[in-house]
């Protein structure tokens, strides 16, 4: 009797260490199937890539008109903007061997339409008399010359705002393919 009792506790205990067996590797084998991401797909979520963002803020002086003191107008024109910068990740080529997965990524660009200056981030400030007011399309001038004035100091070195765009660039699709690169070396460059 005993033995009997001995002979369905080994068998149950067999099976149950199968069915955990069993239930390990399929858990196991289910989770590696859904942690796989194409490494393409890493970068086509983002399309446009800001790596670095440039506020400045500036002020100039601007003169309109042409007959003093009726329609000479001086004043001081104080804008402020925020540039940003980055790169198109469509244009980002990708090769993975055994051992490393190289990126190849496009320099960083500014982004032209974040140098648009609304209404709101400019203020004008009267340094002159005029009997005539300043009209619309002067305005309009005074914006279009911040404009102007905030893609030229983007453009600078002095800022560098491409340089740290491209550095943070590499730094971010470094972090963003070491996520997904099971141990092996990732190296971002430039085309």
């Amino acid at each position: 009797m005993k033995k009997k009792i001995k002979r369905i506790v080994i068998i149950v205990l067999i099976i149950l260490v199968g069915i955990g067996i069993f239930s390990g590797v399929s858990y196991y084998r289910n989770s590696k199937a859904k942690d796989t991401t194409p490494l393409e797909t890493v970068l086509e979520k983002s399309s446009d890539l800001t790596t670095q963002k440039l506020v400045i803020t500036d002020v100039f002086e601007c003169s309109k008109g042409k007959v003093p003191i009726l329609t000479k107008n001086n004043f001081l024109v104080r804008y402020q903007t925020t540039v940003t910068a980055g790169f198109d990740v469509n244009e980002a080529e990708i090769k993975e061997t055994d051992n490393k997965i190289t990126v190849t990524i496009p320099h960083c660009t500014i982004d032209e339409d974040s140098i648009k200056i609304k209404s709101d981030d400019i203020k004008i400030y009267d340094t002159g008399f005029a009997i005539l007011n300043v009209n619309q399309d002067d305005l309009l001038e005074v914006v279009s010359e911040a404009e102007s004035r905030a893609k030229k100091q983007a453009n600078s070195s002095e800022y560098g705002l491409l340089d740290a765009a491209d550095a943070n660039a590499v730094n971010i699709v470094r972090g963003l393919f070491e996520n997904v690169a099971d141990g092996r070396e990732v190296v971002v460059e430039f085309k």
